[in-house]
């Protein structure tokens, strides 16, 4: 029931205990006892603590609905499992956030541009200086509030430089309107990072992306390559999608090469170091959620474990038989 249902916020001296229902607010000081302290966003239900959103060196990942109008087949997401209370649950996070906590926010799904009212208000709370990141497909636009705001990026998936293979692939029929909406936030300010993730069925075209995002998108801000989280969709579609990355590396390196000569940035998420020659491994970004993160044991003595990102742990049973070599060579 939501009367026995609370939300606890947390600060560095203290939190909050917000209840479901009511909104009423009770302050308390966060225990000594570090294990006992409140660092996330958690829901309190019959005395035992439920996750809700992240709090990690002060960026708040803000998972604001599992609804969404596309229907990717690699999504690493269960979709469509809002729960009833999800948009008071949000209502009361955002009027009762300890906003001078943090200096990011940013929103995924999900489809967030689905609960645009709720980024809206958070950009109307928060102070100038916490940057605002939304992780949407593309195929809503904005609105004027957002796109004026010299604090917001939005990433943005084109998973192919042609209609047929980027719809196949999002169950959809977006290509041109994710297109359109590229040119037309690119009227704004607002920064843009274009997302590739990598699989089966669209890395051979990786050259043929990096020449069509310099020939019609040369307005990002920078492309990021990604490899694939084996869950929920992925997972269930893994015999199409998945992979040796050592199959596209080359074709990657290329296509990074390519968009670094034009001058667009380009980025390189969720892959190890040791699977990249020496002069791309700068491209590379440690960016999969420290919760998320596996390694091998042929990694434990590679002096570039502290920097490299490794692998989603949903990917380990694939990349037990793919690391090794080059891992080997740049301990």
């Amino acid at each position: 029931m939501r009367d026995k249902s609370f939300i606890l916020i947390p600060s560095k001296k203290r939190y909050k205990k917000i209840n479901l229902e009511t909104g009423n607010i009770e302050l308390f000081s966060q225990s000594k006892d570090e294990s006992e302290k409140i660092h996330d966003i958690m829901l309190l239900e019959n005395d035992k603590k439920h996750l809700l959103f992240r709090i990690e060196n002060r960026e708040l990942t803000f998972f604001i609905t599992s609804k969404c109008n596309h229907h990717c087949i690699m999504c690493p997401q269960k979709l469509d499992i809002d729960s009833q209370d999800n948009d008071l649950i949000l209502q009361r996070v955002i009027e009762n956030l300890y906003y001078d906590d943090l200096d990011g926010i940013c929103f995924t799904g999900g489809e967030p541009m689905l609960k645009m009212q709720f980024i809206e208000q958070v950009l109307q709370k928060a102070p100038e200086r916490v940057f605002i990141t939304i992780l949407t497909n593309g195929s809503i636009l904005p609105s004027e509030l957002i796109l004026r705001s010299d604090r917001v990026k939005l990433c943005i998936p084109l998973y192919a430089p042609y209609d047929e293979l980027h719809n196949k692939m999002t169950d959809s029929k977006s290509f041109y309107k994710v297109v359109e909406n590229l040119i037309k936030i690119s009227q704004y300010e607002t920064l843009i990072e274009l997302r590739f993730v990598l699989t089966a069925l669209n890395w051979r075209s990786l050259e043929e992306y990096a020449r069509f995002v310099w020939r019609n998108l040369p307005f990002v801000q920078d492309v990021a390559f990604m490899g694939m989280e084996l869950t929920a969709e992925a997972h269930k579609n893994k015999d199409i999608l998945w992979i040796n990355p050592r199959e596209y590396i080359p074709a990657l390196q290329k296509a990074v090469s390519y968009l670094d000569s034009c001058d667009v940035t380009a980025w390189i998420y969720n892959l190890p170091y040791c699977l990249f020659e020496e002069n791309y491994q700068k491209f590379l970004v440690k960016s999969i959620s420290p919760w998320k993160i596996q390694y091998l044991p042929v990694c434990s003595n590679c002096k570039m474990k502290t920097d490299c990102g490794g692998m989603f742990f949903s990917d380990v049973g694939e990349f037990e038989g793919i690391l090794g070599f080059n891992s080997k060579e740049i301990r």
